[in-house]
């Protein structure tokens, strides 16, 4: 898939391996996952939103948290570089699950 500025929730959703409705639901319960609207009120998601969604991904299913335990661990992570309180033992492997998320995403492109 080509580099893109903007991508559909329908693409997120088949990336990420994540239900469109999922996505929308963490809309609601994430207020740093905010993607683009048109005209016609349908989503584009940028680079950052799929990172954001990435993360909520790992912190919920992999790490076990609930909502509210994500919210507030995710709210931390996104507060910039100079107030992030995430652990480094953490974040590494936040960017490592990321990272091997990506070769099997490239794997299937190939």
């Amino acid at each position: 898939m080509a580099e893109k500025e903007f991508y559909s929730i329908k693409e997120v959703s088949q990336m990420l391996e994540i239900p469109a409705y999922v996505l929308r639901y963490w809309e609601k319960e994430f207020p740093m996952l905010r993607p683009h609207r048109n005209r016609l009120g349908r989503r584009f998601y940028t680079k950052k939103d799929i990172e954001i969604v990435r993360m909520i991904k790992v912190i919920l299913y992999e790490q076990g948290y609930t909502i509210s335990g994500a919210r507030k661990k995710l709210a931390s992570i996104t507060q910039g570089p100079e107030q992030l309180t995430l652990p480094l033992s953490d974040a590494l492997k936040i960017i490592k699950e990321v990272k091997e998320e990506l070769k099997k995403i490239r794997s299937l492109l190939d």
